[in-house]
């Protein structure tokens, strides 16, 4: 996944909006309404009206950066397509636990290169998000207190994003994340199977993935345990 490519996520899982369509991104961008625009390019006023439309659940949003930037929201119905690519998706991570992780090397926004292979015997903690993902940032404090509870031990926090670097940094100066950020991680998504955002995983000190949670109710805590385990 790159920065030209749409992200497609259901109502549940990507984008937290009320009834009638009026909220906004995350904190990096102006506070101004969404407009939510349908597949012949209409703007829709109220979203309640298109979910018993279409049935509930088959609402998908789908964007890219320069939406995110525009405050402009595609609407699709899901089809039978997404539905087999989020079910490949959802096997292809199960495959993914206990099994090496993908290898990857990218700059941090000071522009250090972190390297899985360089951080073996150390427990890696990956966050996939991006900026005006509404559940990426609900979970940001939970997030944040995992780094405070490990801050002398030998865990390491990753947040990777296909956002560039100054989207991120224009992003962290209205609300802190204390993962250390790896900006345009696009590629990388791909190669972890993400389809979901947020999708968080904790890799054990031997680069073997122990844990995988594309969406959690209490984060700190089911991250916490899989990390205390290893």
């Amino acid at each position: 996944m790159n920065t030209g490519k749409l992200l497609m996520c259901t109502t549940v899982c990507l984008f937290f909006a009320n009834m009638k369509g009026q909220t906004s991104f995350g904190d990096d961008t102006p506070k101004k309404s969404i407009q939510f625009l349908l597949p012949d390019g209409k703007i829709l006023k109220n979203l309640d009206s298109l979910e018993n439309a279409w049935g509930k659940g088959q609402v998908l949003f789908r964007h890219n950066e320069e939406d995110d930037k525009n405050g402009v929201m595609h609407l699709v119905k899901k089809s039978s397509d997404y539905t087999d690519k989020e079910s490949k998706s959802k096997k292809a991570l199960a495959e993914m636990l206990n099994n090496p992780a993908p290898e990857f090397e990218l700059k941090d926004l000071e522009g250090k290169t972190w390297s899985l292979k360089e951080l073996r015997g150390r427990t890696v903690v990956l966050n996939f998000w991006f900026t005006s993902c509404a559940p990426c940032i609900k979970e940001i404090p939970e997030l944040n207190k995992l780094v405070d509870e490990y801050k002398n031990k030998d865990v390491v926090f990753l947040g990777l994003t296909y956002n560039t670097s100054q989207h991120v940094e224009a992003f962290l100066k209205k609300r802190a994340f204390n993962y250390t950020q790896l900006p345009n991680a696009g590629e990388i998504s791909t190669k972890y199977n993400i389809f979901y955002f947020p999708t968080s995983f904790v890799i054990d000190k031997n680069a073997i993935i122990k844990g995988i949670m594309d969406k959690s109710d209490n984060i700190y805590h089911d991250l916490k345990t899989i990390i205390d385990l290893n």
